[in-house]
């Protein structure tokens, strides 16, 4: 499981996206797993001019089978756990008040409120935790795009020297940070 947090204004997201959208000819949201390297490639250049910080988390142990457990509940306690950690990464980037947007579409209102709850606790009093559809936030549809990068970059084919050539300059420039998380998990 690949999670990709993001530190960026909003109107830097919304110019970032809609740049993209238009040079890589995408129509509706802009989803990693639905772009070429071509295409990614240029999604990069146009980040690489943005002011943005990203933290990355991967978490291994999501392939792993959970012995007399819950699959379901496994996936969403490395969702939260990744969630929390890049959050928590990046709240020294993000500001006074920082503002933490997640995924509404990922799993089942229950689970979405407990890991707001979480998230809010690691926020804190002066900062706000909110769910948005991806397809209607800038921030996570470019989230989303540097979390299937990095995904991809773990996977051993064709496209993964690609991949890590994308990213390479962001990791080297610390614009991106990446974990893995602990084995243990």
């Amino acid at each position: 499981m690949t999670l990709a947090a993001v530190v960026i204004e909003p109107a830097v997201a919304t110019a970032l996206l809609g740049e993209a959208k238009a040079q890589l000819r995408v129509t509706g949201e802009l989803k990693g797993s639905r772009i070429n390297l071509i295409q990614r490639q240029k999604f990069f250049d146009l980040l690489a001019q943005c002011d943005v910080r990203a933290k990355v988390g991967i978490a291994i142990s999501a392939l792993r089978s959970v012995p007399n457990g819950d699959r379901g509940d496994h996936d969403r306690l490395i969702y939260t756990e990744l969630l929390e950690n890049v959050t928590a990464a990046l709240l020294p980037d993000a500001g006074t008040c920082p503002h933490i947007v997640f995924d509404d579409g990922r799993y089942g209102p229950d689970a979405l409120a407990r890991i707001r709850t979480t998230l809010g606790k690691n926020v804190g009093p002066f900062g706000t935790v909110s769910l948005e559809l991806s397809h209607q936030s800038p921030g996570l549809q470019i989230a989303d795009v540097i979390a299937n990068t990095f995904f991809n970059r773990a996977l051993v084919s064709e496209r993964q020297a690609a991949m890590a050539a994308s990213v390479a300059p962001f990791l080297e420039s610390g614009k991106i940070k990446m974990q893995i998380l602990g084995a243990a998990h």
